[in-house]
């Protein structure tokens, strides 16, 4: 039930958004001028009506936005796999011992290492 409320809820919220986005880009279909050399401003010009100018700023955005956001989850990453091989590494001593357990042999404890206190 929460999940259709939310859904409906977001469609509720960015339909007017999509709707004012569609009609802002078919007012504004003039042609601009890119330059995309800021030295020389006849060099490697691009002329596009200005939405696709905007939307292309937003994609750039969007994706400096995500690689900022991954970059930054970086060390959570890092430390969820370190802990999933350590995981991996105690099932699979777990495991030795459960076959060992049932082959009727024991398993030894390797000494505790000294730690002077």
């Amino acid at each position: 039930m929460i999940g259709r409320l939310g859904a409906l809820l977001k469609w509720l919220l960015l339909l007017p958004v999509f709707i004012v986005v569609i009609v802002l880009a078919v007012a504004n279909d003039h042609v601009v001028r890119v330059g995309l050399n800021p030295f020389d401003r006849a060099d490697m010009v691009l002329e596009l009506p200005l939405y696709q100018v905007g939307f292309a700023l937003f994609a750039v955005g969007v994706a400096c936005g995500g690689f900022v956001v991954w970059n930054s989850q970086r060390r959570f990453r890092r430390r969820a796999r370190d802990k999933s091989h350590d995981a991996a590494r105690w099932r699979n001593r777990a495991e030795q011992a459960e076959k060992s357990a049932a082959g009727g042999q024991t398993l030894i404890a390797a000494p505790r290492e000294n730690t002077g206190n």
